[in-house]
């Protein structure tokens, strides 16, 4: 895995999972967001997690659009 999009809510959280995710980020997002897409910070509308979902497995990368899990 390289790049995980868990549901938050409406949004998705990005996260990269190997360096190789880390490197494709960084390649297409500015560099003042960089620091945010380390730590985990960054979530996304629908319609962009499912673009960049589309971009990235374009490029060869393993993406998971994962859905919120509730624990009773």
């Amino acid at each position: 895995m390289d790049i995980t999009l868990t549901s938050v809510g409406a949004s998705y959280n990005l996260k990269h999972r190997s360096v190789l995710g880390m490197l494709w980020l960084q390649t297409h997002f500015a560099n003042d967001t960089w620091e945010l897409i380390c730590s985990g910070k960054v979530n996304l509308n629908r319609e962009s997690s499912e673009s960049l979902y589309s971009d990235a497995t374009a490029a060869g990368l393993s993406v998971s659009m994962l859905p919120s899990v509730v624990l009773n």
